[in-house]
């Protein structure tokens, strides 16, 4: 083994090694139990990015872990055509050589998307790869493969055969760049600063209202002024009439409970044909719908020529400036509000209404919203529940069509007799006259209708094929909170109507990785992390750990490269010992550690007992982290497993051993194996390359079973708890040591006061004076002209001598541990006092907790008796 871990050599070895095994490459024949994954496919065209590694790195862990448990996994990667995104690409090169795609017309437009996606297909997948992620490339697909796009059109023609798909004019976010419609949740929300603008509507008969708005230039298609019910300030009003400043048309004054009475004026002017809350309210009041703004984003009112053909914000001026000549704009003051943009090119949206395709959701969203509140499907972190089911019960009708060129034609046609059909196939006449002038519908689907079908399409439905029935339903779906209602509530909703079955049982939402300043990662913004680069610098082992450790943690994470750094440095750690143990164990020239004889328990020394306990929890606490989706607490665990417990105590207490006791080998070498297969799942390169090693090593660790230690290295033993006392102890007394300033490798003697020899004298004596860096002789007696500073930890108490202390005085330190601990010693009683942690943290958090407790306890009721001793 090289000095140092390359992870530039060894990564492309493995790759190519995990790649020739097959790895990843799942037998719908065996008899395996199956543990299915549908990668979320990410845009065909899109380039990793920190979203797709926590998720994505996650994902790759489970299928790792669920391999070694001996489970059949299919991890099926797809990507998506990405129409808008794709469409946006193409139009601004198409710009950029001074051409529109009108102008090249359709078939050259296609040819091009057909050469982008070629040029493109295969970049998400390589740097994938890079980072080690196992998938099933031999099943990859794409949301515009044939059998896909069938898929998509029997879905179409069975909803709309069964009445819950229509076509009616409703208002839709309108993206005037790509003119097309944009769903609801494609809407990204920023602030604005705009002008607040107060207008006075002359009451016909006499008197006025007075409304507040941002948007002055809607006033032009004004259908009613609405007001709060039993608002005292307008009571008197409702049912009269209002005059329109500008174009004189009269509009009547309602009460509606969408008006929110605190704001503004409490009269809201009511623009049916440019804004979601009006048209609703129009809708209950049956007002007529006028739109004065163009799909183009332009003003269309050809009777008032002094702002037909504006844009949108120079008309909203000019607008103004009339409505100030009229003298009807009583109040202008500045006014922060969130503001729509399309999610894909940042355009600012207007509400429109327009004809489009509609899913009626009620009958699709009980079976779904059932699935969840029965507990067939559960959200990772639960709380995400809530949000789900509160969307699902006040579920809107869904537009699942677009206004573009690319994308999945909407399968519909309609014949010169007006007969309007779905079909699956392209049809050649109406099959309800046999009329051959056939009219295609010219929209596309919404991509997240055909990503609805995910889970179930990619394994060849609705065809009933064998990956269908070993696959499907899948056990668990990685994604973002962003598309919990774009994705995840559509696709169990189509995986119960068209299967019969959830498409997941378990849903885990990955943290939200944000730049280090807490703002939202953006090219635009040059903040965002590329992870290739992190790979180029860290390796890809490093990246995959801190996926690990913030990808499941529940809540947003500021990304900081420290932590990645930190996990390189962890890798190295971990090749170290390896190597450590090679040298010396193994010959000169060995490559591989020998196989060190078996043992029986009896054998082991307390230190080889104390360690392998400790190894048993580590196994049970990071399987119990990762069934719970807590991946966050078994990459804890495993680096305090590796780091703390085998590396800076277990190893080095038993180094003098290592050469001459196989015990000791045969400890430090089972321990190794354990720990490498541990962590595989989340650092796949080095422990492949660390366990290649060892004894009897395979092809691969993913061939290598999930340990699962004999009962005897957890049962109780009360030699392995004093062994944690002592350490505790020794972990004091080298604290104490260097308050003393005493100088490096400078001997210093030691005795043993109460609670310090729980263990044969033997072992104490052998273990305190092998302690790391302790650099101690424990002795029986006091020796003379030495300072004693007597320290206590974990109930076990010792005095360490001195010739010069610089340190403050034995008792002045004394005083201040027992305060220190005193402190503590609150705050884990108030968190052990607190509902919420008791009841909701993890089991081994709370015992944690308590084991602490109850040490703290007894260290200071130590310290208080020794202070207490010289006092008197």
């Amino acid at each position: 083994m090289d000095k140092a871990f390359d992870p530039t050599q060894v990564e492309p070895r493995w790759r190519a090694r995990w790649e020739e095994l097959g790895v990843g490459h799942a037998d719908a024949s065996s008899d395996r139990p199956a543990f299915a994954i549908a990668l979320p496919p990410p845009n065909v065209t899109a380039e990793l990015h920190l979203g797709h590694a926590a998720s994505f790195g996650v994902q790759d862990t489970l299928a790792r872990w669920h391999r070694m448990l001996g489970d059949e996994v299919e991890w099926c990667p797809g990507t998506d055509h990405a129409a808008i995104a794709t469409q946006n690409v193409i139009e601004r090169q198409l710009a950029g050589e001074g051409v529109t795609k009108e102008e090249i017309g359709r078939a050259a437009f296609d040819a091009r998307v057909v050469e982008w996606y070629a040029s493109t297909g295969n970049r998400i997948y390589d740097q994938m790869k890079a980072l080690g992620f196992t998938c099933d490339w031999a099943r990859s697909r794409f949301t515009l493969d044939e059998p896909y796009v069938r898929a998509i059109r029997v879905v179409f023609k069975r909803l709309y055969d069964d009445g819950l798909i229509y076509r009616g004019p409703r208002i839709v976010n309108w993206c005037p760049r790509n003119l097309s419609a944009v769903s609801d949740e494609e809407v990204t929300w920023e602030e604005h600063e705009d002008t607040l603008v107060e207008l006075r509507y002359p009451v016909e008969g006499g008197g006025s209202i007075t409304v507040a708005t941002v948007r002055p230039e809607t006033m032009l298609g004004d259908t009613a002024v609405a007001v709060a019910p039993g608002d005292p300030r307008h009571r008197d009003l409702v049912g009269r009439t209002v005059i329109l400043p500008l174009t004189g048309r009269r509009v009547p004054i309602i009460e509606d409970e969408a008006v929110e009475p605190e704001f503004g004026t409490g009269a809201l002017k009511v623009t049916p044909g440019h804004d979601a809350t009006d048209y609703e309210i129009g809708a209950r009041h049956g007002l007529p719908v006028l739109t004065v703004i163009s799909p183009e984003g332009r003003m269309d009112v050809p009777e008032l020529p002094a702002f037909h053909g504006l844009d949108v914000v120079n008309a909203r001026t000019a607008v103004t400036a009339a409505l100030r000549e009229a003298g009807v704009v009583m109040g202008e003051r500045p006014y922060t509000h969130e503001v729509g943009h399309c999610d894909r090119c940042g355009e600012v949206l207007e509400p429109l209404v327009s004809a489009q395709w509609w899913v009626r959701m009620a009958e699709l969203a009980a079976p779904a919203l059932a699935a969840v509140e029965q507990g067939r499907i559960r959200f990772h972190p639960e709380r995400y529940t809530a949000s789900y089911v509160s969307w699902m019960r006040r579920i809107r009708d869904w537009c699942i069509s677009r206004q573009l060129w690319l994308g999945h034609a909407i399968p519909v046609s309609t014949c010169a007799n007006g007969h309007r059909f779905a079909w699956v196939d392209e049809p050649m006449s109406c099959p309800e006259c046999g009329d051959a002038s056939l009219t295609h519908d010219p929209d596309v689907l919404d991509t997240w209708f055909s990503s609805a079908l995910w889970p179930f399409a990619i394994f060849g439905w609705p065809q009933d094929t064998a990956d269908l029935r070993r696959f499907y339903p899948t056990r668990v779906l990685g994604t973002g909170r962003d598309i919990i209602f774009l994705w995840v509530a559509r696709m169990i909703m189509m995986g119960l109507r068209f299967t019969g079955d959830i498409p997941f049982s378990d849903v885990l939402i990955n943290s939200t990785i944000q730049a280090a300043d807490g703002s939202r990662m953006s090219k635009s913004k040059g903040n965002g992390v590329d992870p290739l680069d992190m790979i180029a610098s860290y390796g890809a082992d490093a990246v995959r750990a801190w996926t690990a450790a913030v990808g499941t943690a529940g809540q947003d994470m500021r990304f900081d490269e420290k932590r990645i750094a930190a996990y390189r440095t962890f890798a190295n750690k971990l090749w170290n010992v390896t190597r450590l143990l090679l040298v010396r164990l193994g010959s000169a020239d060995a490559s591989v550690i020998p196989a060190p004889p078996d043992v029986a328990p009896a054998d082991l020394r307390v230190e080889d007992r104390w360690f392998l306990s400790k190894l048993a929890e580590t196994v049970e606490g990071v399987g119990s982290a990762m069934e719970q989706f807590r991946f966050h607490d078994a990459i804890e665990r495993l680096y305090h497993a590796v780091w703390d417990v085998y590396c800076d105590w277990y190893v080095e207490l038993v180094k003098p051993r290592l050469g001459s006791d196989p015990t000791a080998a045969w400890t430090a070498v089972t321990g190794l194996d354990v720990l490498l297969r541990l962590l595989h799942p989340i650092m796949p390169f080095v422990t492949e390359e660390c366990a290649a090693h060892l004894p009897a090593a395979a092809a691969t660790l993913q061939r290598r079973d999930w340990p699962r230690p004999p009962g005897w290295w957890s049962a109780p033993d009360d030699a392995v708890d004093a062994v944690d006392e002592l350490i505790a102890l020794a972990g004091a007394l080298r604290a104490r040591r260097q308050e003393a300033r005493v100088p490096p490798r400078e001997v210093i003697e030691v005795t043993l006061g109460a609670g310090a020899r729980l263990l044969p004298a033997a072992d104490v004596v052998r273990l305190l004076e092998a302690t790391p860096m302790l650099w101690a002789r424990v002795v029986d007696t006091a020796p003379e002209q030495a300072t004693p500073l007597r320290v206590v930890a974990a109930g076990a108490e010792a005095t360490l001598h001195v010739a010069t202390a610089a340190s403050a005085s034995d008792r002045a330190q004394l005083e201040a541990q027992r305060d220190r601990v005193a402190g503590r010693i609150e705050q884990v009683r108030g968190k052990l006092r607190t509902p919420g942690f008791t009841e909701k943290a993890p089991e081994h958090v709370v015992a944690g907790a308590r084991a602490e407790l109850a040490e703290l306890e007894d260290q200071l009721a130590s310290v208080e008796r020794i202070l207490g001793e010289e006092a008197a």
